[in-house]
């Protein structure tokens, strides 16, 4: 049973890292418009800053 947890573990941690790679990489793309879910974006992005992650230049406001 612990091999098949070791297993389910990786799964999700693989799929987390993935997810949170296209959330960067949506962040990073400059044609998109930030007035669409300001809000939302600034909580994505405050939250790759507090881990220490450059969110690049489009997060220079405040």
């Amino acid at each position: 049973m612990n091999g098949e947890q070791e297993f389910y573990r990786c799964l999700v941690s693989d799929a987390a890292g993935r997810t949170l790679l296209q959330i960067w990489r949506i962040l990073k793309d400059e044609t998109l418009d930030d007035e669409t879910c300001f809000q939302k974006i600034e909580a994505i992005l405050s939250l790759y800053e507090d881990l220490g992650l450059s969110s690049g230049g489009r997060h220079d406001f405040g």
